[in-house]
């Protein structure tokens, strides 16, 4: 193409309205030779990328080379998938002109005439507000999760110091740090996930594996699960109770023990998580209903809009535990507190 070669000549045939609607869009518009090269763009994308003058510096440039260093590769292999007929996204960072920073999203499109394809149209939008937002939010999150960590951590602290200088029981001191401790468990998975969800073999191997002598004593098999926030840290509860009841009476209390948690989905989308232990001293019910009962039996179910059953085999405690599937990614308000 000749270097005297107007706009509207590099879009000859394609008609004035196509051009006036490509000169009205707020977004940086390119037409690409088939060689890679720059032959048009149009004048919103000429103000975002402060280019003062298109035609000596940048008309006729290879498309790739107009980008920041980190970016090129991804360019390059936009611009080949385009040139063989495929359109891709991408977003990679480029300055202006002028050296200011921008990131940019970014179509590129085959233009094809026959089925060849004759030139590449590249648009892109400025998305550098919208990155710097999620990284200062990013920023915030991290923040907020390092403090909640410490909290929690000194909630550990004081609750293990006060209930020792009053002379509580050892116990209820053991099973009030183990729930903290289960809960800071999920608090870690959920930060890995900024929040968004938990994967339930995390959760089952959070509060369990601290209680169980060697790994042989334990067995998760299922379908990868993720669960949203707040069902998360009801059902790290839950499992910890399990868990903790299997120390004290259960599998978990001898070295043959064994705990097998399987979870399936069943027709209509349907939960099925069972709880089953083995190798055990002889099981009997409890006499009463304690603070693990009430969040198996009644946290539970409630949170996941399910059933829970145990029974207390002689060989083995087993708890069957039954919901809708949407249960465990249902959208809830639950956030980490600072």
């Amino acid at each position: 193409m000749a270097d005297g070669d107007s706009d509207e000549t590099v879009l000859e045939g394609v008609g004035a309205y196509f051009l006036s609607v490509v000169e009205a869009s707020q977004d940086c518009i390119r037409v690409i030779s088939p060689a890679g090269r720059i032959e048009y763009m149009n004048t919103r994308g000429k103000q975002l990328l402060e280019i003062d003058d298109f035609e000596a510096h940048n008309r006729d440039r290879y498309w790739p080379d107009m980008w920041h260093a980190e970016s090129r590769a991804a360019v390059e292999t936009a611009l080949q998938a385009a040139l063989e007929g495929r359109a891709v996204a991408f977003r990679a960072y480029n300055p202006t002109a002028k050296g200011a920073p921008r990131w940019w999203e970014t179509m590129v499109s085959p233009i094809l005439v026959d089925g060849r394809v004759v030139r590449v149209l590249a648009t892109s939008r400025d998305v550098t507000s919208a990155r710097l937002a999620e990284r200062h939010r990013q920023l915030l999150v991290n923040e907020l999760n390092h403090r909640v960590k410490n909290t929690l951590a000194t909630i550990q602290s004081i609750t293990k110091q006060s209930l020792r200088n009053a002379g509580v029981d050892g116990a209820v001191r053991d099973a009030l740090e183990g729930r903290l401790m289960a809960i800071a468990a999920t608090h870690n998975v959920l930060t890995d996930q900024n929040w968004s969800a938990a994967s339930l073999r995390q959760i089952v191997d959070g509060s369990v594996t601290p209680y169980r002598s060697n790994p042989a004593q334990l067995t998760v098999t299922g379908p990868d699960l993720k669960v949203s926030p707040k069902t998360a840290v009801i059902m790290a509860l839950a499992f910890h109770e399990l868990a903790i009841n299997a120390l004290k009476y259960g599998a978990l209390s001898a070295a043959a023990g064994h705990v097998d948690v399987t979870w399936t989905i069943e027709p209509e989308d349907h939960l099925h998580i069972e709880w089953r232990e083995s190798g055990g001293p002889p099981v009997q019910p409890p006499e009463r209903r304690g603070f693990g009962s009430r969040i198996v039996q009644t946290a539970l179910p409630g949170e996941l809009a399910g059933t829970v059953s145990l029974d207390y085999r002689a060989e083995g405690l087993r708890c069957a535990i039954d919901a809708p599937l949407s249960s465990l990614d249902k959208a809830d308000a639950f956030m980490p507190l600072g």
